[in-house]
């Protein structure tokens, strides 16, 4: 009996020190993403709720292109979308006067000089600049050549058994394992299998089990847990 509990115990202890090198993380081609569903998703089809949520409805603008900021804009192989407090780059050829940073309100808007403010909440950078572009034209400039790019995007928390938790970029394309790796990597008592990420939407806020190569949106609360033992 006593070589018999040895025996398991072996077994239980071999199974919590699982690591990258015995069992590697992977992840389908297209990734792995939480559905609107709030179910898990791999593949092409996994990374697409958001480029079909609506950024406004008749109160207003609506998470997570809201105020708020604490749900991700960014879609795999959609292009970022915009929300409320991220720091855009925008420049007009020739028209140093336009050419600078400016912040999307907590209302989703915009303004510039000449064209006042309008809504960008949900939309890609290539949507702004034909957005800009068409403004700038009715009226100002003949032909206007305008680039978007973001210069601070809302970032993602990470807590929990890492060696620097804290807040960071987001950039896009990331996943919980970079995320991970932006926060120097796990500490010695992480539980390297799933993590938690808690996520704002229009539908309200929850939290999910996930596998560390889950792409993850502006605003995602990554929670490394503790492993038993």
């Amino acid at each position: 009996m006593r070589y018999a509990t040895i025996i398991l115990a072996g077994l239980a202890l071999s199974a919590c020190t699982t690591d990258w090198e015995s069992s590697p993380p992977d992840a389908a081609p297209g990734g792995v993403g939480i559905m609107a569903t709030g179910s898990l998703m791999e593949g092409p089809k996994a990374i697409s709720p958001a480029s079909h949520a609506p950024a406004r409805n008749a109160r207003g603008v609506v998470p997570p292109f809201g105020a708020t900021g604490e749900a991700a804009a960014y879609e795999y192989l959609h292009g970022y979308r915009v929300g409320a407090g991220d720091r855009l780059t925008i420049r007009v050829m020739g028209q140093p006067e336009l050419t600078g940073a400016y912040v999307v309100d907590p209302s989703g808007n915009l303004s510039m000089p000449l064209i006042n403010t309008f809504p960008v909440a949900g939309m890609t950078m290539k949507g702004i600049e034909r957005t800009i572009t068409a403004k700038l034209r009715n009226g100002y400039l003949r032909n206007p050549s305008v680039s978007v790019q973001p210069a601070a995007l809302r970032p993602v928390y990470i807590l929990g058994e890492v060696k620097r938790a804290g807040n960071y970029p987001y950039q896009p394309g990331m996943t919980v394992q970079t995320a991970i790796a932006m926060a120097r990597g796990y500490s010695d008592r992480a539980d390297m299998n799933k993590v938690l990420i808690t996520r704002r939407t229009s539908r309200g806020t929850s939290t999910y089990k996930v596998p560390v190569t889950t792409q993850i949106y502006p605003g995602d609360i990554i929670f490394v847990r503790e492993r038993w033992f």
